[in-house]
């Protein structure tokens, strides 16, 4: 069965929710697909897998979609017969585990999926919004709320420009290069968070005028500023940016941010060789890391669990 890649918001944590511009990016060091017991590595994750993709089919069955559906029956079939999600995707730590589970179950069981494999070589912005909001209704499941574009990353597997809710498109990253100097790295905190715990601190941290207004008139163009500098290529002011938002989110968003990680978010800004941010929705899972200077990366985070997912 078909792979799919897991995916990083490079930018725009939280300030898309007030319709700022956001980066997405496929990120191929984890991906998953559905599989059968017989190719389970352990199948006690597997039997966990199916029975909770048992509840999701209900779920599907009571949320028929007009535009694009899927066959319930066929999927519960499989499920007796121990179809379940094989991943390497870690749960809870902003890589898009759900939406590389929505996108592998909606591919395999839409009646309608060679019309739709057609239509992805060549999207105009209606059907990119249609699957979009199809998509972001399954996932939903998973999180309360979705806006799709997790999973609308996936089924695409290309970076994902969001300049508003009517303005998505493919764009173009600078180009890797194993030689380059320019470093995206992820930092494993080690702690598994589901979306929803720092969505509701997000929710009450917005209740505060003060922070709602700070949030939408200098971190959103902070993200803005950025994802523009970076796609420009133009280093010098793309991280001077990035040290915005690090310093934003160390002094107006430091709940998200595990306490442990404080001190090395801080040494970032201090001496500027790297400069940490949150990497989805934050306290836990992965943090996003920017570099001009590996080795000396290295040296300053020695004892944390470092990746590097793009190198230009």
């Amino acid at each position: 069965m078909d792979s799919f890649n897991s995916k990083i918001l490079l930018f725009g944590e939280y300030t898309i929710l007030q319709n700022s511009m956001a980066l997405v990016i496929p990120c191929d060091l984890y991906s998953g697909q559905l599989s059968f017991y017989e190719q389970a590595v352990n199948k006690k994750d597997a039997i966990r897998s199916n029975e909770y993709l048992k509840k999701f089919s209900g779920f599907i069955a009571s949320h028929v979609d007009e535009n694009f559906v899927l066959e319930v029956m066929r999927f519960d079939r499989e499920l007796e017969n121990g179809l379940f999600f094989q991943s390497t995707i870690p749960q809870g730590y902003g890589l898009g585990s759900s939406g590389a589970l929505v996108v592998a179950i909606f591919l395999r069981y839409l009646k309608k999926a060679k019309s739709l494999k057609d239509d992805l070589k060549v999207m105009t912005f209606q059907k990119m919004e249609q699957l979009k909001n199809s998509l972001g209704k399954l996932e939903s499941y998973f999180h309360g709320v979705s806006s799709g574009l997790d999973p609308l990353s996936i089924i695409l597997n290309e970076p994902l420009l969001y300049r508003g809710v009517k303005d998505i498109v493919t764009t173009t990253l600078p180009p890797q290069n194993s030689e380059g100097g320019n470093f995206i790295f992820l930092l494993n905190t080690h702690i598994s968070r589901h979306t929803s715990a720092p969505m509701k601190r997000f929710n009450r941290l917005q209740e505060n005028k003060h922070f709602q207004r700070k949030l939408k008139e200098e971190l959103a163009q902070y993200n803005t500023d950025a994802i523009q500098y970076f796609l420009d290529h133009e280093s010098a002011s793309f991280y001077r940016e990035l040290h915005n938002i690090s310093s934003f989110q160390l002094q107006e968003m430091r709940e998200f941010i595990p306490g442990a990680l404080t001190p090395a978010v801080k040494n970032g800004l201090e001496h500027g060789d790297y400069f940490l941010k949150l990497c989805g929705a934050g306290a836990g899972g992965f943090m996003l890391g920017f570099t001009r200077d590996w080795q000396k990366t290295r040296e300053a985070l020695h004892g944390y669990d470092l990746q590097v997912i793009y190198r230009y």
